[in-house]
C-alpha cells in the first residue's frame, strides 16, 4: 500500500523473451496513492501511457533528423527512431486497460517487481519510491513469431 499524498515515483521497462537486446530504457511513472495490488498498478501505468500516446504530436518536419546526442542516447537504450506520430488516431484507455489485464490473466506477459515475479492481480503490493516494474512479453509462447 502506498503512503503519502502525491503518489510514488516508480520505473518500468518492457522485455521481450527471445530478443537479443531485450532491455529498453527505464521509463519513469507515478502511481497514485490508492494503488494496492498489481491490477491497480497495471491500470495506472496503462492509463498513463495511453494518455501520453494520445498527446503525441503529428510529425510535421520536412527533414526529420536526430542530433548526435539523441542518436547516442537512443542507441544505448537499444532502439533508434524518430518517435514521431504519423496519424492522429487515439487509443481508448478503458479498452487498453481491459486488454492489458486480460493478457496478464492469459499468461501473455509476466510482471516482476525488483526481480520478484507477481502472479496475482489482487495480491497486496508494497511499493517504495524507485521501485522497478519489469513487464516480460512472452510472445514466442503466445504464437507470435517473426
Amino acid at each position: 500500500m502506498l503512503k503519502g499524498g502525491e503518489g510514488v515515483q516508480i520505473y518500468f521497462r518492457v522485455k521481450t523473451a527471445g530478443k537479443r537486446r531485450p532491455v529498453l530504457e527505464l521509463i519513469e511513472a507515478s502511481l497514485p496513492d490508492d494503488v494496492q495490488c498489481l491490477g491497480d498498478a497495471i491500470r495506472a501505468i496503462v492509463t498513463d501511457q495511453v494518455q501520453r500516446f494520445n498527446a503525441r504530436s503529428i510529425e510535421q518536419s520536412i527533414f526529420p533528423y536526430l542530433s548526435p546526442g539523441q542518436l547516442e542516447e537512443q542507441a544505448e537504450a537499444g532502439k533508434v527512431g524518430f518517435q514521431a506520430a504519423y496519424d492522429d488516431r487515439k487509443t481508448n484507455a478503458a479498452a487498453a486497460v481491459e486488454t492489458a489485464l486480460q493478457a496478464f490473466e492469459d499468461g501473455i506477459y509476466k510482471v516482476l517487481i525488483h526481480d520478484t515475479v507477481v502472479e496475482d492481480l489482487q495480491a497486496p503490493l508494497t511499493i517504495a519510491p524507485g521501485s522497478v516494474f519489469t513487464f516480460i512479453r512472452l510472445t514466442l509462447l503466445s504464437g507470435m513469431m517473426r
